[in-house]
């Protein structure tokens, strides 16, 4: 079911997925090129069987509203605060900036996230590095984003996340993915660094390993938000 959510001076869509009872699942997508159905048409419906997923569009994408200025992780943590206030503390999934996001939004609130899932997060640089971050921009509704907000230059001052950023969420399971030809293989090696505790997997593909290997990511994010145990993050 989706459904338009007005939060912080914007216009949301919201997709929920899956029964009303159970632990949710929160899933966030990436800059530019994603949106709720970057989830919707891969992984989400999979892992809807058996918990409530719930999908929203940032600002700017997919049918939400687009606005002058809120894509920094602050801000984009301070919506899912208010687009998921209704909900009892969560699992929580995103993919690229949507990783960054996520990890921001647990550090900045802790105690509603349950369990963390990083898929391909862009933390082995700037998070401005995000591949096809400018070049994106061919797209229509992108090129829009691009050239009427302030998105390019927020992302851009976003600092790294580092070792010592991640070592804040440790007590939290985590789970990382990276793809093998991403340039943001990397990023595993820090999470492991970081929280000795963490699941780190390398799938087959790239940056939207989310995509290219669903067949393989669905089963082992359901593993990961229904096993008790975890094992360390060996790769």
């Amino acid at each position: 079911m989706a459904a338009f959510v007005h939060a912080r001076g914007a216009r949301f869509n919201v997709v929920d997925l899956g029964p009303a009872d159970g632990v949710p699942l929160v899933m966030l997508h990436g800059l530019f090129t994603g949106s709720a159905a970057s989830w919707f048409f891969t992984v989400a419906p999979a892992l809807a069987r058996t918990r409530p997923v719930r999908l929203p569009d940032w600002r700017g994408h997919g049918l939400s509203e687009r606005t002058p200025s809120g894509y920094g992780t602050a801000d984009m943590a301070a919506d899912l605060a208010a687009l998921t206030a209704g909900l009892p503390p969560f699992a929580l999934a995103g993919h690229s900036y949507g990783a960054a996001v996520a990890v921001r939004f647990a550090l900045d609130h802790p105690g509603r996230v349950t369990r963390l899932a990083l898929i391909d997060p862009p933390f082995a640089g700037a998070l401005a590095s995000v591949p096809g971050m400018r070049e994106s921009g061919r797209r229509s509704r992108v090129r829009a984003l691009v050239e009427h907000t302030r998105v390019l230059d927020e992302v851009a001052a976003e600092p790294p996340v580092t070792a010592d950023v991640l070592a804040g969420l440790e007590g939290l399971p985590v789970l990382a993915v990276a793809g093998a030809e991403s340039p943001f293989r990397a990023a595993l090696d820090l999470v492991g660094r970081a929280l000795p505790a963490a699941r780190c997997h390398v799938l087959p593909g790239g940056h939207d390993v989310h995509i290219t290997a669903r067949h393989l990511l669905a089963p082992l994010l359901e593993d990961f938000l229904d096993r008790e145990v975890h094992r360390a993050c060996l790769m």
